[in-house]
């Protein structure tokens, strides 16, 4: 007997009014997961005429996927610090 397991992804939905402006506004709790501040930017991508994915921009010298969970490279300063020099019309 075989027992097969199933990968189940939980989605979280929320109903959120547009203001009159276009704002929405994006759960606390959710900012929270996604590490996402009042500096980051997010990307935007409309899918199919329906659906849109809105998603945290990560910068090339970012890491992610918890590559090196614990450790960082750059401290926060010398990362600004990186961007700015490599990027200076991003801000």
């Amino acid at each position: 007997m075989t027992i097969n397991k199933i990968m189940v992804k939980m989605t979280e939905k929320i109903t959120q009014k547009v203001s009159s402006n276009g704002r929405i506004v994006i759960p606390k709790d959710w900012r929270d997961k996604l590490a996402i501040d009042d500096k980051n930017l997010v990307e935007m991508e409309l899918k199919d005429d329906k659906t849109i994915l809105i998603k945290k921009k990560i910068h090339p010298l970012e890491i992610e996927d918890n590559l090196f969970e614990g450790i960082s490279p750059f401290s926060e300063e010398e990362l600004d610090e990186a961007k700015k020099s490599l990027f200076p019309n991003e801000n």
